[in-house]
């Protein structure tokens, strides 16, 4: 497609002009007209990817079915990655480390996670493909890609050279460079590829003025841009370009000593003081033996860590002490760390009142998922509108023992909150499924995938929750756990729990067990599941033999 012929085109459906960014669109392969990716009757793209337009592409009028049609091109690994840290930076800033992204974890686990959308089904994947992913960024670097190494002092880090051009837009660079590299080479000299890229970019007249200065100023050496939100302020027209002037470069790392992650704690969960004693030993040459200097202590105040600074005296024979620097102290952390639960949250139920720590409340913090490294919402799902059988009781209740008081009104109840797994729910868990299920049962595994569990809570009660094990086979998730409390069932709860567990695990095949006397078996098979076949005794080295539920399991699939 060429970019310069579709600029100066309309949107066929709105009759606006082209621009950049959100506006860039795609040229229908019929009528050659341009079409805004906002303005797509299916709402967007398939995969709903930034700046991807990578398409054969059919308007409505021209389809011949009727709708409009995306046979996706063929994506080479320059172009994929390129639309991966594109689409990361506008929609997932928050998994960067300062604008980059590193090749594994994030890049790599993009382009695995969505496959089947940016490649053609003949696209066959190999076994490492992986390093091709880390040979293609290190190949274009520093053209296209922008290593971190120099700013963390850590391998594995990349972000985009230009993260104000839109991946097409490079696509078409690279391809005016490898030209113009290859007419240099003809005339045996060797070609300066920045300098070739700069007079390449100042010679497109689609690129504006402000999009070129700030493009300029990347190509500086000793630039280290902040591009968390450089994506998102391209994408409006009337932004300005970021202040270049005012960019530093990064310090240089400096490893500090490692300190314990948590600190001792008390029966009343107050930390205790941290003490480190270090022995200074000091030689005395004259006497040719070694002498025992006094031990120099490092106390910290455990109430106020993050403020605390460490004074280091190092003790010699006359007894002068010589000042150290001081050292920032590293934030401490409890062992949940990538849940947002640091020391101060463990303890933040000490300044609340009696009212709080009674009725509880929920995180309004989102939650960094170890499994897939994205930020979870507080609440999947609030509502006020669910009516049980407790609540019922429990008005009454109120009602009754109220009934001498004219002026008392019945209190509006809480709501129920759907929320993903978090460390202060596992006791609880844990308590219930030994009840209600069989006793051993420890949860805390699940902690390692929060995306795939719900917890429904009312005000701090655990009323139910459901967990599903992804990954048990390369097609297959399953699911382990649903309950609901007994007073709180057949009121939707853990039929929202089953919707919102098939609904993470799309494209994927969901198997379980179900005890033969169980009526869950119902629901099950409301969402599609069948019986594949019995397992005679599957629940005889759970349940006890006391169990009026049959020890014979149903093993049901929800094929996807």
């Amino acid at each position: 497609m060429d970019m310069e012929v579709v600029n100066q085109n309309k949107c066929k459906y709105c009759d606006d002009a082209s621009g950049l960014g959100e506006l860039e669109g795609l040229c229908c392969s019929e009528c050659k007209q341009l079409v805004h990716l906002k303005c797509l009757r299916r709402g967007a793209v398939p995969g709903g990817f930034v700046g991807d337009i990578f398409f054969q592409f059919a308007c409505q009028d021209c389809s011949l079915v009727g709708t409009e049609t995306f046979i996706r091109d063929k994506m080479p690994w320059l172009q994929t990655i390129l639309l991966a840290l594109y689409h990361m930076q506008a929609r997932s800033p928050g998994l960067a480390r300062k604008g980059y992204f590193h090749w594994k974890i994030h890049i790599a686990a993009f382009i695995d996670k969505n496959w089947d959308i940016l490649f053609r089904k003949d696209f066959k994947r190999k076994k490492k493909w992986t390093g091709t992913v880390s040979g293609t960024l290190s190949h274009y670097s520093p053209q296209f890609f922008k290593s971190g190494t120099a700013i963390f002092n850590e391998q594995g880090w990349w972000t985009l050279t230009y993260p104000t051009l839109s991946p097409n837009i490079i696509v078409q660079l690279n391809a005016e460079l490898m030209a113009e590299k290859q007419k240099i080479k003809e005339t045996k000299a060797t070609p300066d590829d920045l300098q070739l890229l700069k007079t390449i970019i100042l010679s497109k007249s689609y690129i504006t003025e402000d999009i070129v200065k700030t493009t300029l100023a990347y190509m500086e050496p000793n630039s280290v841009p902040e591009v968390n939100n450089v994506v998102n302020n391209s994408l409006e027209p009337d932004n300005t370009p970021p202040e270049i002037n005012n960019i530093k470069p990064a310090k240089p790392v400096v490893k500090k000593k490692k300190l314990p992650l948590l600190p001792t704690i008390d029966s009343l969960g107050r930390p205790k003081k941290i003490i480190e004693k270090d022995k200074v030993l000091s030689i005395s040459k004259t006497n040719g033996f070694i002498s025992k200097a006094k031990h120099s202590c490092k106390k910290l105040n455990g109430h106020n860590l993050k403020n605390n600074h460490i004074k280091d005296d190092k003790v010699d024979l006359d007894q002068s002490p010589v000042p150290k620097p001081i050292v920032k102290l590293p934030k401490f952390l409890d062992p949940l760390y990538y849940y947002n639960t640091s020391l101060k949250d463990v303890n933040r139920c000490r300044g609340l009142n009696m009212k709080v720590r009674l009725l509880g409340g929920n995180r309004n913090k989102p939650i960094l998922s170890p499994y897939s490294f994205l930020y979870l919402k507080p609440y999947i799902k609030r509502s006020t509108a669910i009516n049980t059988t407790w609540l019922q009781l429990m008005d009454e209740l109120q009602v009754k023992a109220n009934l001498n008081n004219p002026n008392w009104k019945l209190p509006p109840r809480g709501p129920i909150d759907f929320v993903y797994v978090q460390p202060e729910h596992i006791p609880a868990i844990n308590s219930l499924c030994n009840q209600f299920f069989w006793t051993g049962i420890d949860v805390s595994d699940t902690l390692q995938y929060p995306d795939f569990s719900c917890v429904v809570l009312y005000r701090k009660l655990i009323i139910g929750f459901a967990f599903l094990i992804p990954d048990v086979k390369i097609n297959e998730s399953y699911l382990s756990f649903i309950f609901t409390r007994p007073g709180w069932r057949n009121s939707g709860i853990a039929k929202f729990m089953l919707y919102h567990l098939i609904q993470t695990s799309i494209g994927k095949d969901i198997t379980l067990h179900v005890s033969q006397s169980n009526p869950a078996l119902f629901l099950y098979q409301k969402f599609g599941f069948k019986v594949e076949y019995v397992v005679l005794d599957f629940y005889n080295r759970y349940m006890r033999d006391d169990t009026r539920e049959s020890k014979h399991a149903y093993f049901c699939r929800l094929e996807r």
